[in-house]
C-alpha cells in the first residue's frame, strides 16, 4: 500500500510538471522521494545483516556442510521495477553529463617498475583488454600481464602478481592465455576487491588446478598455496586458498566475489551453468557451502555442431554493498544477499526484440534486429543501461552493423529517458563539465564515483576528432584539454573519474 501510494503520488506530480520542470522534482518532493530511497537501502543493509547473524551463529554450532534454502521471493512492499525498453523509447532526452555529475578528473597511472604490467595490447581501441576496481581508497589493474595496485592519486603501490607463461600474443590484433602452460591471473576474469580484499581465480595450468584466492592489499607476504610443478618461473601464488577446484579454465566459475562477514561467492556464466546446474554458489571462508541458486533456463539437448556463440554477458556490480547480477539471456535483476537470497530488483524487458539462451548460442539464428545488455552499472540516482541491437562483435563493429543505445533511469522519479538516436562504437554521454571525450561508466565505486579506463591514445584521438573540433565548449575548457593529452603517451593507462 505505501508503494502504491508513493507511485500515484509521483504520478500526479509528474503530470503537473513534466513541461515547466523537465521531470525535476522541486526540491521538497526530491528530498521526500530520496528518503524513500535511503528507507529502502537501510532495508536491504538491515536484511542482510540479519542473513550475516544467521550465519555466525550457525558457524559456532557447525563448522561442516552447512547448507541453506535458496530464496527468490519477491518482496510485497517493493516488487521489481519493470522497464519496459521498446514501450518507452519515445521518452527521449538529449542528456549531458552536467545532468548526472557535477566534476571529471583524470588518473594517470605511475609505471610500475615493470612496465609491462600495465601495458595493454589494444590501446588503440576505446574498449581496453584491461579493467579497473576500486574501492574508493585504492585501485586494482587488471590486465593481460597480471594485478598492479594504486593509490587514488595514480600512485603505484605493489606488483600483486605477474603473468608470465602460457601468453602468446598474435600481432596487434588477438592473444591468448589458457591451457597447460598458463600459470596465472587470466584478465577476463575481473577481481573483486572489499573490504580490502581481493577476491580472484588463480590457474595453474601445469597441474590443472584452480584456486580461489583471497588477498589482503599491502601484505605481500602473506603466502599460503604453491603450485606443485617443477616448471621454472612459476612461483608462490599470494593470498589464503578459499578453494580448490581440477576444472580446466572453462568450466571454473567466471566471477568471484567477497560477500562481507567470511561469504563469498561463485557465478556461473550461462554456458558453465548449463554443465553445472547452479547459476551461483556462496560459500564461508571456512570451506563450507551456503547456499547453491538453481539455473532454471539451464542449457540442454543443444546440437555443438556448428560451434556456439556467446551473444550477451553476464552483468554484475555492487550497489550499497549488495552484489547484484543479471543473468545472460533472463529478464530480472537481482540483488544477492547472502548467504540465500536473490532479490529481485528490476525487470528489463526488451519485449518482441528479446530472444533466448538457444538462439544466443545459435550462430545461425539471426540477431540482425534484436536488441541486448551491453552494459549496466547503477549509482543512488540512476540505472546506466547500455544496449545493442544486433550483437557486439569485431565483425560487426567493422561492419558498421551493430548500434548502440544509451538509458538512464530515474530512480527518483520512476522513468526512463534514451539518448536520441545511436553510435557504431560504444561512447557515452556528452562531456559538458570539461570538454571530455563522451562518458560512459564501466565501474561505480560504494561512494558513487564512475571510472572509466582509457589508453593515452583514445584521449589523443579524441582531441585530434572532428566532435571535439565541433563541441560547444569555452576556449579556455578546449586548452585545457588539449594541454592535459599533449603530455601523454599513447600507451599511458588513465582513469577518468566523474562524479
Amino acid at each position: 500500500m505505501k508503494r502504491i501510494l508513493i507511485q500515484s503520488f509521483l504520478g500526479v506530480f509528474l503530470l503537473l510538471n513534466l513541461s515547466c520542470h523537465q521531470n525535476r522534482l522541486k526540491t521538497n518532493e526530491k528530498e521526500l522521494v530520496s528518503e524513500i530511497i535511503l528507507q529502502e537501502n537501510e532495508k536491504l543493509a538491515d536484511e542482510k545483516a540479519a542473513f550475516e547473524k544467521k550465519i555466525s551463529e550457525t558457524d559456532n554450532k557447525s563448522s561442516g556442510g552447512l547448507r541453506f534454502k535458496e530464496n527468490r521471493s519477491i518482496d510485497p512492499q517493493r516488487p521489481p521495477i519493470r522497464i519496459d525498453i521498446p514501450g518507452t523509447k519515445e521518452n527521449e532526452r538529449n542528456f549531458k553529463l552536467s545532468d548526472i555529475a557535477s566534476s571529471v578528473r583524470y588518473i594517470k597511472l605511475q609505471n610500475p617498475p615493470d612496465t609491462t604490467l600495465i601495458y595493454d595490447n589494444f590501446f588503440y581501441r576505446d574498449d581496453l583488454m584491461s579493467t579497473i576496481r576500486s574501492d574508493g581508497e585504492e585501485i586494482i589493474f587488471q590486465g593481460l600481464f597480471g594485478l598492479t595496485r594504486f593509490n587514488m592519486q595514480g600512485e603505484y603501490l605493489e606488483t600483486i602478481w605477474k603473468n608470465q607463461t602460457g601468453i602468446k600474443i598474435f600481432g596487434s590484433s588477438w592473444v591468448s592465455y589458457a591451457g597447460k602452460d598458463f600459470y596465472g591471473i587470466p584478465p577476463s576474469f575481473p577481481v573483486n576487491i572489499s573490504n580490502g580484499n581481493i577476491y580472484f581465480t588463480f590457474f595453474d595450468g601445469p597441474s590443472g588446478n584452480g584456486q580461489v584466492m583471497k588477498y589482503k592489499t599491502g601484505t605481500n607476504k602473506m603466502l599460503s598455496a604453491q603450485s606443485q610443478t617443477e616448471i621454472s618461473g612459476l612461483g608462490i601464488i599470494p593470498g589464503d586458498t578459499l578453494f580448490n577446484t581440477h576444472r580446466n579454465l572453462f568450466e571454473g566459475y567466471s566471477g568471484i566475489y567477497g560477500l562481507g562477514n567470511g561469504t563469498w561467492a561463485g557465478i556461473n556464466q550461462k554456458w558453465n551453468a548449463g554443465k553445472t546446474g547452479s547459476l551461483l554458489v556462496t560459500y564461508s571462508e571456512k570451506g563450507d557451502t551456503l547456499c547453491q541458486f538453481t539455473d532454471y533456463d539451464r542449457i540442454k539437448n543443444f546440437n555443438y555442431s556448428n560451434g556456439g556463440r556467446n551473444a550477451v554477458q553476464l552483468s554484475s556490480y555492487f550497489y550499497n554493498n549488495l552484489l547484484t547480477i543479471k543473468q545472460e539471456y533472463n529478464d530480472t535483476v537481482f540483488r544477492v544477499i547472502p548467504p540465500n537470497r536473490l532479490l529481485p530488483i528490476y525487470i528489463i524487458d526488451f519485449g518482441k526484440y528479446k530472444f533466448n539462451y538457444i538462439d544466443g548460442f545459435n550462430p545461425n539464428f539471426d540477431l540482425s534486429e534484436k536488441l541486448m545488455l551491453n552494459s549496466l552499472v547503477e549509482t543512488n540516482d540512476f540505472l546506466f543501461i547500455r544496449y545493442t541491437q544486433n550483437i557486439d562483435g569485431p565483425t560487426n563493429r567493422k561492419k558498421n552493423t551493430v548500434k548502440f543505445f544509451y538509458a538512464l533511469f530515474d530512480k527518483k522519479v520512476g522513468k526512463i529517458y534514451y539518448n536520441p538516436g545511436y553510435t557504431f562504437l560504444p561512447e557515452g554521454i556528452v562531456n559538458d563539465i570539461d570538454g571530455g571525450m563522451p562518458f560512459w561508466p564501466e565501474f561505480i565505486t560504494q561512494q558513487g564515483e564512475m571510472m572509466k579506463l582509457v589508453s593515452g591514445k583514445i584521449l589523443k584521438d579524441y582531441i585530434s576528432s572532428p566532435s571535439f573540433k565541433k563541441s560547444d565548449i569555452s576556449d579556455e575548457k578546449r586548452q585545457k584539454q588539449i594541454s592535459m593529452v599533449a603530455g601523454l603517451r599513447n600507451t599511458n593507462m588513465v582513469i577518468i573519474i566523474v562524479k
